[in-house]
């Protein structure tokens, strides 16, 4: 595959929308193709999607979500976050390694923000940040 084959239909990172672009929809392709399948990844929570109800991150517990692996549910564990978010990214087409990854989380609210960054089959990606209950 090249950087410049069209891998996805691209999306605005801060609306989650879809782009449109003289009234067709744009593709995205390399790394910002990449980045943006690992943000959907980190959003996707585990068996919401009924084609595979294993994929996503293990954020609450419920039907095929034991417990002990849920993010939140339970005391807030950063190493059982660090791990499912490390495998959610890695689990994404054309990721190599996360080369970075700190979570911040607030107990008081709840919420918490990943900042990542990965090597992909088409270089490095910029540092991101997903932040998640806010």
């Amino acid at each position: 595959m090249l950087s410049t084959d069209p891998i996805d239909l691209a999306l605005d990172p801060s609306t989650g929308d879809l782009l449109i672009a003289s009234g067709r929809a744009s593709l995205t392709s390399g790394v910002a193709a990449v980045v943006q399948g690992i943000r959907i990844r980190l959003q996707m929570i585990a068996g919401e999607w009924f084609l595979d109800l294993d994929a996503g991150v293990r954020y609450f517990p419920r039907d095929g979500v034991d417990a002990r692996l849920a993010i939140f549910g339970a005391k807030f564990d950063e190493t059982k976050a660090a791990r499912e978010f490390r495998a959610a990214i890695l689990a994404t087409p054309g990721v190599l390694a996360v080369t970075q990854l700190a979570i911040d989380f607030d107990g008081r609210t709840r919420a918490m923000s990943v900042r990542w960054q990965a090597s992909t089959v088409f270089g490095d990606t910029p540092a991101d940040v997903l932040a998640l209950g806010r």
